[in-house]
């Protein structure tokens, strides 16, 4: 239960509640999503949160989870995309060394030289049409569209426009900084998305950012000054969480991981090298690596060619809160991060998740920026950089194994650190944005 939620509450009388649009291409998220989490909370805080988001990729199976969480009174609007992409989301999270990669290139040429800035641009046409009704009809005060993907934005940026309605961008990533998967047809394509994403940027009545370093870039780039831009993190929600978590392998070493293991370039094979090390060691039979989520056929290959399937655990998909609980029964827990120029501004959603379960954290992660700035600050683990190699990583995981081995693999975190974190906490940040964005506009 949020406690701040019901403080808040109390404090305030039903005359002083806002209406905000939230404009997002995917909802539910699957669950441990932002924008779930702040469907969630923002009643509480006198916000009353409607929401538009694309019927592509509908799951109809997820919407009875998210409406226990949501408020009775919620209201969801979906608009209709035009067609569909094959191959443009596949080349999109390959590198150049990844399989097919020249191919998909090509394949995926035509599709990104029309659909700009990105793939979903396909529902912003109706998109636009719907969000006006809604907002002429439901009386609502402010919209907020968030990304990725970006071309979400437009639908913001239209309705403003047209309605003169109070907008709010939420950048939950950077754009076209983010050259690992800014990939724009042409040069022509990127001087155009370019000049589009400076235009969103200024024209939004505020900005929201997830880290400080992303709001920093920001401010630099576009010229915004501090008032118009406000760092509100992705975190955590409690009530994901079992309260109590047995161990599901007692006398095996458990090292978990929740997510994808598809990206080129994530450092998913030192890491499994490093595994692989820890088994030869300490014996096989002793050492579970638990996979809960999406591989890629690249790493099911990886695994057969390296014999790691009997060292490997794959759960494939679950529901998040079910991820959850079958990651937070393991040991330890493995997050990976690329290292690129902007990888420092960068904070992978599940290390949030991480930071309320038991146990250390090993983050194959750059050691400077905010992934290990924040794993630093709550004392929940420690980050190995990808360039040290899978020995480095093998040698932490040793560690690991001997403290659990002597039953003393423990943390002794910073509460008030992991705290600031909780999607509770920040959603008490997002409405007080929004209310001061509805009087400024009143």
């Amino acid at each position: 239960m949020c406690t701040e939620n019901i403080l808040f509450s109390e404090q305030h009388d039903l005359d002083s509640r806002s209406k905000v649009l939230i404009v997002t291409s995917r909802f539910p998220g699957g669950g441990g999503s932002r924008i779930d989490a702040f469907v969630k909370y923002l009643p509480g805080f006198q916000v009353d949160p409607l929401v538009l988001s694309s019927d592509e990729d509908y799951d109809p199976c997820e919407e009875p989870i998210g409406r226990k969480s949501y408020s009775p009174q919620f209201k969801l609007f979906r608009a209709s995309s035009i067609g569909r992409t094959y191959f443009t989301k596949r080349f999109m999270y390959r590198g150049p060394e990844s399989n097919h990669y020249r191919l998909l290139n090509i394949l995926s040429f035509p599709e990104r030289f029309i659909l700009v800035p990105d793939d979903m641009v396909r529902w912003i046409p109706h998109g636009i049409k719907v969000a006006k009704e809604i907002i002429r009809r439901e009386g609502v005060n402010v919209i907020l569209t968030t990304s990725p993907p970006e071309s979400t934005h437009l639908i913001g940026l239209f309705v403003n426009r047209s309605l003169g309605i109070p907008w709010i961008v939420d950048f939950q990533d950077l754009w076209t900084e983010k050259v690992l998967h800014y990939r724009p047809a042409t040069p022509i394509h990127d001087w155009w998305i370019k000049r589009l994403e400076s235009k969103i940027f200024k024209a939004a009545d505020r900005v929201i950012a997830n880290t400080p370093e992303n709001a920093e870039r920001h401010k630099h780039r576009f010229a915004l000054t501090s008032n118009c831009v406000e760092v509100i993190p992705n975190g955590f929600d409690r009530d994901d969480l079992y309260p109590d978590v047995d161990q599901s392998l007692p006398d095996v070493f458990c090292i978990g991981y929740m997510g994808a293991l598809d990206k080129h370039d994530f450092p998913w094979r030192i890491t499994l090298d490093a595994v692989n090390k820890l088994g030869n060691e300490f014996g096989r039979a002793n050492v579970k690596f638990i996979f809960c989520g999406y591989p890629s056929r690249q790493v099911i290959k990886y695994m057969h060619d390296r014999e790691l399937t009997d060292i490997i655990d794959i759960r494939g998909l679950h529901p998040h809160s079910e991820a959850m609980r079958i990651i937070s029964s393991t040991d330890i827990r493995i997050l990976l991060l690329y290292e690129t120029p902007y990888s420092s501004s960068i904070v992978p959603q599940k290390l949030y998740n991480y930071l309320i379960m038991k146990g250390p954290i090993l983050a194959v992660a750059p050691e400077v920026g905010m992934t290990a700035s924040i794993i630093a600050e709550t004392r929940m683990g420690i980050v190995v950089p990808p360039r040290r190699g899978s020995d480095a990583i093998y040698q932490e995981l040793k560690r690991y194994y001997l403290a659990w081995q002597r039953g003393d693999l423990n943390v002794h975190p910073n509460q008030n650190a992991i705290d600031q974190y909780s999607y509770c906490a920040n959603t008490q940040r997002l409405a007080k944005l929004i209310q001061g964005v509805v009087k400024c506009d009143s």
